[in-house]
């Protein structure tokens, strides 16, 4: 029974160190695009960083995607 249970929280600690390092390589790239200057705002230099760093680590691309917004109760329509 000992067993199970280091290996259950073996495997927490291990599943927290990927959103770590795919932020760490999300804001060096963000850091690189906006230095390199070749975007017209930085707005767009961190989103080419979230497209790079997604392609460049399959891994993280559950990391980085965006929080989807739930919308409210819309409520009937009244005519």
């Amino acid at each position: 029974m000992n067993k199970s249970i280091r290996k259950q929280r073996r495997s927490k600690r291990r599943s927290k160190r990927i959103p770590s390092k795919c932020k760490e390589y999300l804001s060096k790239k963000i850091a690189i695009n906006i230095r390199e200057g070749i975007y017209a705002s930085n707005a767009q230099a961190i989103a080419v960083a979230y497209s790079q760093v997604s392609k460049k680590h399959p891994s993280c691309k559950r990391v980085l995607r965006k929080k989807s917004k739930r919308s409210p109760k819309s409520s009937p329509k009244k005519y």
